[in-house]
């Protein structure tokens, strides 16, 4: 059976993302937003103030190596950072199927815990208020698409941000040599998120890193999130950082984000789930079917070998 797994998980997720071929709309995240991204690269000292407004939108990418059309949605977005309109951050979060060690806990946590993870890679967040699954366009171009999700306002008016990134060598400070210190400063008026929890995050990026095991066909991976540390809800305040090792070479960044987290409103007079429900919110019943007989037929094809 071990030697089916790995077939039969690939399957699996093939047949998750079967409903990525058809145009699926960019929809609301019902959620907070996404903002800032203000970054150094860690050997480097930096010190930045700018209004919210000025920062190029952020884009969330949840891909993996194995994920053909991902390709695509990563190249959409490429294309527009290198407007200058947003900044791309991937995020690889499907089953390590192709060995590459880009999967993180804290990342996959990330994704759960705002957009759900119903359906498989693609699924890109604009600023953290819209989402498209697949690649298929709902307009003209995957680009359209991504810049009319862009244009969705985040309510934050006359917002500024200050970022300073001090790594050790540049400190009298006791610290390690893959060690800094972050401080940041958010003047914002959040009141257009009345219940929203604001989440103050480090994204240490790797600019790019070689992977050729990769079945979707690509060596190089751009703008990768290699960890997410939580630096709490406080919008001022300074702290110790750590920064992880690269997968390779020496192009390691440490970016400022806010995040605004809406919880979930409480449903005081639940109502029963129903089977339908359940069929139509989770793998079509066709794709359920195929994913059974996948599921016998590993088993057949084991005990016969």
């Amino acid at each position: 059976m071990r030697r089916a797994l790995p077939l039969l998980v690939t399957f699996l997720f093939a047949m998750m993302s079967m409903s990525n071929s058809v145009a699926l709309p960019a929809v609301e995240s019902n959620n907070g937003p996404v903002f800032g991204g203000q970054h150094s690269a860690v050997a480097n000292q930096s010190t930045q103030s700018a209004e919210i407004s000025s920062l190029p939108a952020i884009a969330e990418d949840f891909t993996a190596t194995w994920c053909e059309n991902c390709v695509k949605a990563e190249a959409a977005l490429d294309e527009l950072e290198s407007e200058g309109l947003l900044t791309k951050y991937e995020f690889h979060v499907a089953p390590d199927l192709d060995d590459s060690g880009f999967l993180q806990p804290e990342v996959t946590s990330h994704l759960e815990s705002r957009y759900g993870y119903q359906r498989g890679p693609p699924l890109v967040a604009i600023n953290g208020i819209m989402t498209k699954n697949g690649v298929v366009p709902d307009s003209d171009s995957l680009v359209s698409d991504y810049r009319n999700m862009m244009a969705a306002q985040l309510n934050l008016v006359d917002a500024t941000s200050s970022f300073t990134w001090t790594p050790s060598a540049y400190c009298e400070c006791d610290l390690g040599d893959n060690m800094g210190i972050i401080s940041w400063s958010l003047e914002a008026n959040l009141s257009a998120y009345p219940d929203g929890i604001l989440s103050v995050n480090a994204w240490i990026v790797e600019q790019s890193t070689e992977f050729s095991g990769g079945s979707n066909g690509k060596n190089t991976y751009h703008d990768l999130v290699r960890t997410i540390i939580d630096l709490g809800n406080d919008p001022q305040g300074s702290a110790n950082i750590t920064i992880p090792n690269a997968y390779d070479g020496d192009d390691l960044e440490i970016h400022l984000v806010y995040i605004v987290d809406i919880p979930d409103p409480v449903d005081e007079d639940p109502t029963p789930i129903t089977e339908d429900e359940t069929n139509s919110n989770g793998l079509p019943g066709f794709t359920l079917s195929l994913v059974i007989c996948a599921i016998v037929g590993a088993v057949v094809y084991t005990r016969r070998n």
